[in-house]
């Protein structure tokens, strides 16, 4: 298996690449961020959130199409996946591939977080901002939708149809992308992003299942894991773990069982990289409450309650504390 299928899904490099096939080049692209196209090329590369949205919004200028996440969505292949995507190919059907998905999700880049529920009627998955995306929201629901329906139907060569899309942002002016794209109801400006599939689709077979190319796509997919694992400080699992469950700030005991580990050994591995649990939930805390903050209209009161604080006092007083500023000087100065 070629070593550049044994690598994470790079979701900047992708954009890249598309992007340079229609004529802008990686500066371009990247103009803003202080980043430059060898950086993005590096196995270890994560990108900020505000790196993020400053590639977003310069992807949606150069090219002036507003729903240009719908077009890097569609173009976007299983070989992009690099050995997950091999393994997905190889699966037995479309559920036994989301299976796959969900438990190497770790191997995907996300800016929107899939949150998938099974049940006998249902087949749904909601989307979770991991940053705030402000109005850049559209293009990565756009995106995944449109990427996760050409996956699917590239995997069984048969239509993966939404039954319903609702989605927080308002309705565009121009309807006519949703009405080519979608046959079912398309209700906006709701409380949550979320994706009604067809729950039948998951019985449908995978046009080149085999079982032991599955199996040892899997095999690479864990061996994987654990290289992300034991290269990564015990702090940025930490912060990753937190991103990625908004509203939710676990005690230590609570983190240290999540990671699979006794709180001591969390609290020593902690001080062998001059930090404590404290300071990792202050710095996230603060870092996602001047985001909010920048990037929504959030009230003050919302926030603290994403935050983990069920009095806005008392985050007015934390957040006083991070950064020296009151939360409506640092509003009206963004």
């Amino acid at each position: 298996m070629p070593d550049s299928l044994l690598t994470k899904n790079n979701k900047i490099g992708y954009y890249l690449a598309r992007m340079e096939s229609r004529g802008f080049n990686p500066e371009l692209v990247l103009e803003g961020t202080d980043l430059h196209q060898e950086q993005v090329g590096r196995d270890q590369f994560s990108p900020t959130p505000s790196q993020y949205r400053c590639i977003i919004r310069n992807i949606i200028s150069l090219t002036g199409e507003p729903h240009i996440g719908f077009a890097l969505g569609d173009e976007f292949k299983v070989s992009n996946l690099g050995v997950l995507g091999y393994a997905a190919l190889s699966a037995a059907d479309l559920a036994h591939s989301r299976s796959l998905f969900t438990k190497y999700d770790a191997l995907v880049e996300h800016i929107v977080l899939p949150s998938t529920e099974v049940s006998d009627q249902r087949w749904c998955t909601e989307l979770k901002e991991i940053f705030p995306l402000g109005e850049l929201t559209r293009f990565a629901v756009e995106e995944f939708v449109s990427r996760t329906c050409g996956l699917a139907a590239s995997l069984t060569n048969r239509p993966f149809p939404v039954l319903e899309l609702r989605v927080t942002y308002p309705q565009p002016e121009n309807m006519e992308e949703y009405e080519k794209r979608f046959d079912c109801p398309v209700y906006f400006d709701q409380p949550r992003n979320l994706i009604l599939w067809d729950i039948r689709s998951q019985e449908q077979k995978i046009s080149l299942a085999n079982e032991e190319v599955c199996k040892l796509c899997e095999q690479q997919c864990k061996m994987l894991i654990d290289q992300m694992a034991d290269a990564d400080l015990l702090s940025s699992k930490i912060r990753n773990a937190l991103v990625k469950s908004p509203g939710e700030f676990p005690t230590l005991e609570e983190m240290s069982k999540r990671l699979n580990m006794g709180s001591r050994t969390l609290r020593r591995r902690l001080v062998q990289e001059s930090l404590t649990y404290q300071q990792i939930l202050d710095e996230t805390r603060k870092d996602l409450a001047i985001q909010y903050l920048e990037y929504t209209s959030l009230t003050p009161k919302e926030i603290g309650f994403l935050l983990g604080y069920t009095s806005v006092s008392n985050f007015r007083r934390a957040f006083k504390g991070w950064t020296g500023k009151k939360l409506t000087d640092y509003r009206a100065n963004g």
